[in-house]
């Protein structure tokens, strides 16, 4: 299944006890498609991510969570 939506992705994030949200940098892409990974703090849980390629060329894999339509 392939998908080609603009979308905005937050990335390099951490986040803010104080704001109560994440913190981080806000790029722009195209999803192009989605997938399972393991969890980063849970190697035995399985996470949906979506596929997206940056305006800068990158690809990279990103929780939904973090993924905005533009």
């Amino acid at each position: 299944m392939k998908h080609n939506i603009p979308v905005e992705c937050l990335i390099d994030r951490s986040w803010n006890p104080r704001t109560k949200i994440w913190d981080g940098k806000i790029v722009t892409g195209t999803l192009i498609d989605f997938t399972v990974e393991s969890a980063d703090d849970n190697l035995s849980k399985l996470i949906t991510v979506g596929v997206a390629l940056l305006e800068s060329g990158a690809l990279i894999s990103i929780p939904l969570e973090f993924i905005t339509t533009k």
